[in-house]
């Protein structure tokens, strides 16, 4: 999570140098911190309900809340509905269960070992 943050702080600095439009600062802060922070998300992700991984997911969705501000450019206190929806991304959780999702799709789709 902190290598998520860090990589939020360098992009938002390059993001404010060159005047990036919104649909393309989304797309560098998917690619770049959302595949920092969420690595390894489809083994320690168990569910939103499930012990141990809640204090995970309230830092995954801080990192998203910060992503959306850096996105958008709106202020601390902006409604975090409107500032998902303005920005474009996800529920922090949605994100791991989608993430999961697809994993476990990928491991279905493997051939099958005799």
């Amino acid at each position: 999570m902190k290598e998520g943050g860090k990589a939020i702080t360098r992009l938002r600095r390059l993001t404010g140098q060159m005047g990036l439009s919104p649909a393309n600062c989304r797309k560098v802060m998917t690619a770049c911190v959302q595949s920092t922070a969420m690595f390894g998300a489809e083994h320690w992700w168990k569910g939103d309900h499930a012990t141990g991984t809640r204090g995970r997911a309230g830092e995954i969705r801080r990192l998203v809340n910060e992503e959306a501000r850096a996105i958008t450019g709106c202020f601390r206190t902006t409604n975090l509905g409107a500032l998902s929806m303005e920005s474009g991304l996800g529920a922090a959780t949605a994100q791991l269960e989608n993430r999961q999702r697809r994993f476990g799709l990928r491991l279905l789709s493997l051939p099958q070992v005799d």
